[in-house]
């Protein structure tokens, strides 16, 4: 999956979008939803009918497995099927494997992004995947920050920096991604 077309493809979407606020915190509330939304739409497209995309905003998976929201923002999962062991046996759905574990935190405050990573530590995917607001200001040391508790995911980790929605009517920039390797942050193009 190529992680800069996901968050590109979310964020052309979602700034597209038109949501209204009664206040600048509001609209910018509205945004992130819309952005989230256009993320899980873009994952479900990515992955076919052996998945699950796994949220809040998410409908259809409490049903079978008791619950919308697993522990991250969005995760995706591989499913298995099974049948009960019973005389008459009942087909019944479960988590195979966490595939991604995602966290969205808009806050512009790296103690926030550092505990978006504590989350993502915690879990088991191969993929972990967290996008944060772009700053205009101190993005190195903010990369520079989150180093070590990012060197220290199990697995590919992720950063992706898309503009705050407070300033998507200002900000033409577009989204970044980055990835942890070998202790080092690279740029994803």
């Amino acid at each position: 999956m190529d992680v800069t077309r996901l968050i590109d493809s979310s964020y052309n979407e979602a700034a597209k979008a038109f949501v209204m606020g009664t206040s600048q915190r509001s609209l910018a509330r509205a945004r992130e939803r819309s952005f989230t939304k256009a993320l899980i739409a873009q994952l479900q497209r990515e992955f076919d009918a052996d998945h699950r995309v796994f949220a809040t905003t998410q409908r259809g998976n409490a049903a079978d497995f008791g619950t919308n929201q697993l522990l991250y923002d969005i995760a995706v999962c591989r499913i298995g099927d099974g049948k009960t062991a019973a005389r008459k046996p009942e087909d019944f759905h479960f988590i195979a494997q966490a595939l991604w574990q995602i966290e969205v935190d808009f806050s512009r405050e790296w103690r926030q992004a550092l505990y978006a990573i504590n989350r993502l530590n915690c879990g088991a995917a191969a993929r972990k995947l967290l996008i944060t607001s772009r700053l205009a200001r101190s993005q190195s040391q903010f990369l520079d920050t989150l180093r070590a508790p990012s060197a220290a995911v199990d697995g590919a980790l992720y950063l992706a920096f898309v503009p705050h929605p407070a300033d998507w009517d200002d900000d033409a920039a577009s989204p970044q991604v980055w990835r942890i390797a070998d202790g080092e942050w690279e740029e994803v193009k």
